[in-house]
């Protein structure tokens, strides 16, 4: 399942990954959805399937943008009943026996309801794509510098989770980042993967991963599979405002609170956030030591919570 936002040369080089994979793996279907880009994104993914001769992809055309939520959950409706489901992004390339592994290890492993591999930047470094679940004690620490003020005492509430080598180290975690989720259907009610839709671009994963929790299916990493992953294609500012990124960040950060433990981890953690972020911004303006970047984070969070009334 390939969700595509204004990056046509980007998907079409995530297929043309797919297209070795899909001969030794038999059955393999991949749906692409054309998730409401306005642009010519549809001619130019269509026309490289057809050049190809990809008849392993079909192309699914949204009129309206539905975030990577709406848009996954559209292909997957459209497509016929599936054992596993593959969430990749279309700013990535798979690697030579990355679909066969994730096929091994979830036979390997009936207890996982979902897995992830190796994510390696372009120039080879890792990327994080497992962590700890964000509870509010864990995000309270993290919002106050705790685990890198206090890494003795606090190195438990670091969500990136740094102490193992996912380089060589499979393992189950808490939550699986997006980027690449192989999913076991009958993890799910009635056999059907269905994203939350109330996320429209970040925190889907999270709760994706704690539903399966919840369901008693473990989330299983393993590094012997791979592919890369570009990272940010379709959020970056030509595409999506920084601005209008940073909401969309700090909204499905209270979202997962709310949905994982409920309304006033929610509330609280937005307090929280609030005094911080606030300091921070008092800081910045006085001092002019913050960068941009950094700015337009706090001002995404401040306008969504104190300018639009927004609330989990």
């Amino acid at each position: 399942m390939i969700v595509n936002f204004r990056t046509p040369a980007l998907t079409t080089a995530c297929l043309a990954s797919l297209a070795p994979e899909v001969q030794v793996v038999p059955g393999v279907h991949v749906v692409v959805v054309e998730n409401g880009s306005g642009d010519d994104s549809a001619a130019q993914i269509q026309a490289a399937i057809d050049a190809h001769g990809w008849t392993f992809a079909r192309l699914v055309v949204s009129s309206e943008n539905t975030g990577f939520s709406g848009g996954n959950n559209l292909g997957i409706a459209s497509g016929e009943p599936a054992e596993f489901v593959l969430l990749l992004n279309s700013d990535t390339i798979v690697h030579t026996g990355c679909l066969a592994r994730c096929l091994a290890v979830m036979s390997e492993h009936p207890e996982a309801g979902a897995m992830s591999c190796r994510v390696l930047n372009s120039d080879g470094t890792m990327q994080n794509v497992t962590r700890r679940f964000p509870s509010p004690l864990l995000s309270t620490c993290a919002a106050l510098g705790l685990p890198w003020r206090f890494p003795q005492l606090f190195a438990w509430a670091d969500a990136d989770d740094p102490d193992w080598d996912r380089t060589s180290q499979a393992r189950d975690v808490d939550w699986l980042g997006g980027a690449f989720v192989f999913i076991r259907s009958a993890a799910f009610p009635d056999g059907k993967v269905r994203l939350d839709e109330d996320f429209f671009f970040y925190g889907e994963d999270v709760v994706l991963s704690y539903g399966l929790k919840q369901r008693g299916y473990t989330r299983r990493y393993d590094p012997l599979a791979s592919i890369v992953h570009l990272g940010g294609a379709s959020s970056d500012p030509s595409r999506m405002p920084r601005g209008a990124r940073a909401t969309q960040r700090w909204r499905a950060r209270y979202l997962v609170q709310s949905k994982c433990y409920g309304s006033i981890a929610a509330k609280w953690l937005q307090g929280v956030d609030l005094v911080v972020a606030g300091r921070w911004y008092v800081r910045a303006l006085v001092s002019r030591s913050r960068r941009p970047s950094e700015l337009g984070e706090i001002q995404g969070l401040l306008k969504m919570i104190v300018f639009s009334g927004e609330a989990p």
